[in-house]
């Protein structure tokens, strides 16, 4: 290197060579720290792979704990949704048999309701017979009114006639006799 240097510093001895166990000890240490170096590099692969399963374990805990939550909701809106149809069915049945009691009381109404109609139907009949009946009798009367009515016609007109021929008779009885003669019986019949 540099003389001027290389007087100063003391020659260097030499050695004799490095025996061989220590060339052998010195590959050993290099084999295990390469083997060791090795088995930390898997160790930390090793960790990281379990860090990143933990963590995805984790997140499907979390995952399954969410779905969790919302199947209970879920169950606990099915029952609360159960219960109100329970409710409803039953509050429906108790309706139909309302109902179905109303309807029994209406089918009992509507046969008395017939009965009544079929009553009136008869006492109606019965009514129209009777008017029926009447105007006969109406009819009959006014027929027997008009025959009598016929009849005092006749009677007046008969009685006009019998007046008229006992005058005729008295008028021909004066001129046959002189002396006058009072009505004979049966002209005093009383006008009606």
């Amino acid at each position: 290197m540099n003389p001027e240097l290389d007087q100063i510093l003391p020659p260097e001895p030499h050695s004799a060579p490095i025996p061989l166990w220590v060339w052998l000890l010195v590959v050993a240490l290099g084999a295990v720290s390469v083997y060791a170096g090795y088995q930390a590099l898997s160790a930390r692969q090793l960790y990281h792979e379990g860090e990143a399963v933990r963590n995805d374990l984790a997140q499907q805990r979390d995952r399954l704990k969410a779905n969790v939550g919302d199947l209970t909701r879920q169950v606990e809106q099915a029952n609360r949704t159960r219960g109100e149809v329970e409710n409803a069915l039953k509050q429906s049945r108790a309706n139909t048999e309302a109902a179905s009691a109303q309807i029994a009381d209406l089918q009992k109404q509507v046969g008395e309701l017939q009965q009544k109609s079929g009553d009136l139907e008869r006492a109606r009949d019965s009514a129209a017979a009777v008017a029926k009946d009447a105007e006969a009798l109406k009819g009959a009367k006014e027929a027997a009114d008009k025959e009598v009515a016929n009849l005092k016609t006749q009677l007046a007109a008969a009685q006009k006639k019998l007046n008229q021929a006992l005058a005729d008779l008295k008028k021909e009885r004066e001129q046959v006799s002189p002396v006058p003669m009072g009505p004979p019986p049966a002209a005093a019949a009383p006008k009606q």
